[in-house]
């Protein structure tokens, strides 16, 4: 985490609205891809984002470590993203694989490799596909997935190189 990130931070924890924007801004992107992995919908993922950034509002006086922002963030809304489908009587990890669009684009060569790569996510354990595209996505290092997880490093790591190695034989 930079500098402004850790001055973004402390000033919206003071209240400052426009300084948290500002750090919204920085992770806008991501937090809508990984909503739409989670929930499998463009109109979910909005309504999954804006609840997740209001909680983080709310609650950002509790976060004690700055460089732990992002994961703290990413972890409010996969919460978000649970509770969503969860009333919709949705299971959050058995989303099927046509609804993994957004990590394909629509030329043919990406669309035939895009089907592949979403049966072959399918064929990993919810966590772990979470954690791949999180890795992917988000650029997530294992010490930040550890936190949204609730595992260690290493066990991420781990989860991570079966995934990888399971990948590499579907592909």
């Amino acid at each position: 985490m930079h500098n402004n990130s850790t001055e973004l931070i402390e000033r919206s924890k003071h209240g400052d609205g426009e300084a948290f924007s500002q750090l919204y801004g920085e992770y806008a992107v991501e937090l809508y891809r990984f909503a739409i992995y989670m929930t499998g919908s463009p109109e979910d993922a909005e309504d999954a984002v804006q609840e997740a950034v209001i909680s983080a509002w709310q609650s950002l006086h509790s976060l004690k470590d700055y460089s732990l922002f992002k994961a703290w963030l990413f972890k409010i809304l996969s919460n978000k993203c649970k509770t969503m489908l969860m009333k919709r009587n949705r299971h959050p990890d058995s989303l099927p694989i046509e609804d993994y669009d957004f990590l394909t684009d629509n030329t043919a060569e990406n669309l035939i490799n895009g089907v592949e790569l979403k049966q072959a996510l399918a064929s990993l354990t919810p966590p772990d596909a979470q954690i791949i595209v999180l890795s992917i996505i988000g650029g997530f290092t294992s010490q930040e997935l550890a936190g949204i997880f609730n595992m260690t490093p290493g066990t991420v790591r781990s989860r991570q190189k079966r995934a990888i190695e399971k990948l590499k034989k579907i592909l």
